[in-house]
């Protein structure tokens, strides 16, 4: 099966039990050690097993099993069970040290694994422990809420299409031929008949937009403010403007009114697990940038981008040809 199996294996039977587990509490730091103390870090630091210069101690396998469910847990609680699991983690420890003693601590590929994982940990411990979605309070919910109110306001928005053409009398007798018509023949007329490349090809189609023109989805473009008069001046859908748009420049346009998006308001109470999740991306990020920065500072990384030139990428495979082709 070939050595990078293997090395699948090995890593996830390694590092399988404990890798992102929760961690254990730390106790609490006071000036004299609790009554006790001494005597129960004495009894786990007690090696259970030795393989070579590393060792197992009794508060390594206590460790392992308390990050695990209760459900688990209690599985232990029966002698066989437990010596079977201590049995485990020494079959572990011989593998990993037969591993090591192999050169896979060298590997590329493993050091890439536990490289992703030491930053996996240290992303949890430095961001997720300390920045949870539980922990934002409904008073910062309302005050982004408040602060945002337009990102949950969403105005009337209209569709129109329209045909643009150079002469007035033809845009009046267009209106006069497209009267009662409905959209398909409408968009069939602006394919043949409008000047307007943008929207010519998808039958004049202007899309959704709001009465400043804006459309929706944060897009820079907007409409001709002269076409969105037209169309929010249009009463119902499927109608077309009574009379021909001047564009300016010997442009004239018909208007058609093809949908309406009433306009609508997110309560608080609907936008507010959103908004949780939002504020917490926020400060996972800016805590993330924050520790990215202080870290570039101090280990001032030396970058050299002109030494990418000579990297080469490997041809990807040729799909293989279907059978009967």
């Amino acid at each position: 099966m070939g050595r990078s199996w293997f090395i699948g294996v090995l890593v996830g039977a390694i590092f399988g039990s404990v890798a992102l587990a929760e961690k254990p509490a730390p106790a609490e730091e006071s000036g004299e050690p609790p009554p006790g103390q001494a005597q129960d870090e004495a009894r786990r630091a007690k090696v259970f097993a030795r393989v070579g210069a590393e060792t197992i101690t009794v508060g390594d396998l206590e460790d392992i099993i308390n990050t695990r469910s209760p459900f688990i847990r209690k599985r232990y609680t029966e002698p066989e069970a437990l010596k079977q699991f201590a049995d485990d983690q020494v079959k572990l420890l011989v593998f990993q040290s037969g591993a090591e003693r192999n050169g896979y601590g060298e590997d590329p590929e493993i050091r890439r694994f536990v490289n992703e994982t030491i930053v996996q940990l240290y992303a949890r411990d430095e961001f997720d422990d300390k920045i949870r979605l539980e922990a934002i309070t409904d008073e910062e919910i309302k005050a982004f809420y408040n602060e945002n109110a337009d990102q949950f306001r969403r105005p009337e928005m209209r569709r129109a299409s329209h045909i643009l053409v150079d002469d007035k009398a033809k845009a009046q007798a267009l209106i006069k031929e497209l009267r009662g018509a409905d959209t398909k023949t409408f968009r069939a007329a602006a394919k043949e008949n409008s000047l307007d490349t943008e929207t010519k090809l998808r039958g004049g189609d202007l899309l959704f937009f709001a009465e400043d023109g804006r459309m929706p989805g944060g897009r820079d473009t907007s409409v001709d403010e002269t076409l969105v008069q037209a169309a929010f001046s249009i009463e119902e859908t499927g109608e077309l403007g009574k009379k021909p748009v001047a564009l300016g420049e010997g442009k004239w346009s018909v208007v058609m009114l093809t949908g309406v998006r009433p306009a609508k308001v997110q309560s608080l109470k609907d936008a507010k697990e959103g908004i949780r999740r939002r504020i917490w991306r926020e400060k996972r990020k800016a805590a993330m940038t924050s520790t990215l920065d202080r870290l570039q500072q101090e280990l001032e990384p030396e970058v050299f981008p002109e030494r990418m030139a000579p990297i080469t990428l490997a041809e990807p495979p040729t799909p293989p040809t279907p059978a009967g082709h």
